[in-house]
């Protein structure tokens, strides 16, 4: 199992003790769409990666899917996610050798594109796909998509179709201001017609042959409430991933530490897990990053804890963007609020109310308070512990310690 942190892993880099979920993903996308939640940093992609390298690993004749990947984070426009789904769309039937289906969609004025399908791969036609599709507005794309996604019905097998960072392209269209329609208005025609296109499969007397997959390191379900339209989903079967529990954290660790041959003497492998349990994998990826880097190979408990204390408290770049993130995304009332919640959860978890009345409630409203609680949430700070009153915390103790070295009270 190799360390790879901040990126998908699949196969023998994906923590076994949590394949149950890539089972959950394929039973659900047999019969409906799903929107995968979590919080930043708890591998919903590999979930997604992982299912993919699973079917295309079959022979063919044993596939249960299609899958179509579309990774949306630097799209900044309607058009432009139609431009991406559209290509990807004529790929798949490229690839299924549906190209007079391809020539009777597109009709006369595609027919000299369409004929060099036969030749080339789409990828070498985005040019020239472009300059065809410049100036489509939506109903046109809808009208064009439409028709090739209700075509899916055609194929031998299913179609699932990730629509990966999703809530990230919404607000970009919002914060990139490049969105002819504006961000309420765009957010909401397109969301409306995909759950249209939802709806016709679920009236297919076979249940349709195409599913959608949705999920982003921004949370989709609170996106689209802020803005009044969270009915746009509420179709969709979620697939919650959760925390690491002991065991998913005691075998992340040993595993990563076999592959590098670390010789960590188990009161070691006991400390690291008490420090990322109850958090995602990316902290003991990044724990094990911070002993592969002293170029040591074994570790007893009080070299373990050395380094995780230096780990803290030298601005380590893989835990920085926790703190700019902050900066780039919330208002700056938000931003004060979200540093005095933070600073005091350092010392432990806090019943909600308390937090407010005894150190928020002079900086912001309790309505105010409540969207940064669960801004931070959403975004893999805190979490609240239903065992304990009502009380919010760190999701992990690392992220905690981090947050106090940072600032100034630990």
């Amino acid at each position: 199992m190799e360390n790879i942190t901040g990126n998908p892993v699949t196969y023998k880099n994906y923590l076994q003790t949590r394949l149950f979920l890539v089972d959950d993903l394929r039973s659900y996308v047999r019969k409906t769409s799903v929107i995968i939640e979590a919080p930043r940093r708890f591998g919903k992609t590999s979930v997604i990666k992982e299912f993919i390298r699973q079917e295309e690993e079959k022979e063919d004749q044993d596939q249960e899917f299609h899958v179509l990947f579309l990774e949306l984070e630097g799209e900044e426009t309607i058009d432009a996610f139609c431009f991406k789904l559209f290509k990807e769309l004529l790929s798949l039937y490229q690839c299924r050798r549906h190209l007079e289906w391809i020539r009777e969609l597109l009709g006369d004025a595609w027919n000299v594109i369409a004929s060099r399908l036969s030749k080339v791969k789409v990828s070498e036609l985005e040019i020239e796909l472009h300059e065809k599709t410049r100036g489509t507005d939506f109903p046109l794309w809808k009208e064009r998509l439409r028709s090739m996604i209700i075509g899916l019905n055609s194929f031998d097998k299913k179609t699932v179709i990730v629509f990966d960072e999703f809530p990230d392209m919404l607000l970009n269209f919002k914060n990139k201001n490049e969105e002819s329609l504006g961000f309420k208005d765009a957010a909401d025609k397109l969301t409306g017609w995909l759950r249209s296109l939802r709806q016709e499969a679920e009236a297919d007397n076979d249940g349709g042959k195409y599913q959608f997959v949705f999920c982003g390191s921004v949370n989709l379900r609170k996106t689209l409430e802020d803005i009044g339209i969270s009915k746009r989903i509420n179709d969709l079967e979620p697939l919650v991933v959760p925390p690491l529990n002991c065991e998913d954290a005691t075998v992340l660790v040993k595993s990563l530490s076999d592959n590098y041959e670390l010789e960590i003497e188990q009161d070691g492998i006991q400390f690291m897990v008490s420090k990322i349990i109850d958090g995602s994998p990316y902290y003991g990826q990044i724990l094990i990053k911070a002993l592969r880097d002293t170029r040591e190979k074994v570790f007893h408990l009080v070299k373990v804890q050395a380094v995780y204390d230096a780990m803290l408290r030298g601005g380590n770049h893989d835990i920085q963007h926790f703190h700019s993130r902050l900066n780039d995304y919330l208002s700056p009332v938000e931003r004060e609020c979200s540093a005095i919640i933070l600073k005091h959860l350092c010392c432990g978890g806090i019943p909600e109310k308390q937090l407010f009345d005894t150190y928020v409630y002079e900086r912001c409203s309790y309505e105010v308070f409540q969207s940064v609680v669960n801004r931070l949430i959403y975004e893999g700070y805190i979490t609240r512990d239903t065992e304990s009153q009502g009380e919010i915390k760190f999701v992990s103790t690392l992220l905690k310690d981090w947050w106090a070295c940072k600032v100034g009270v630990r």
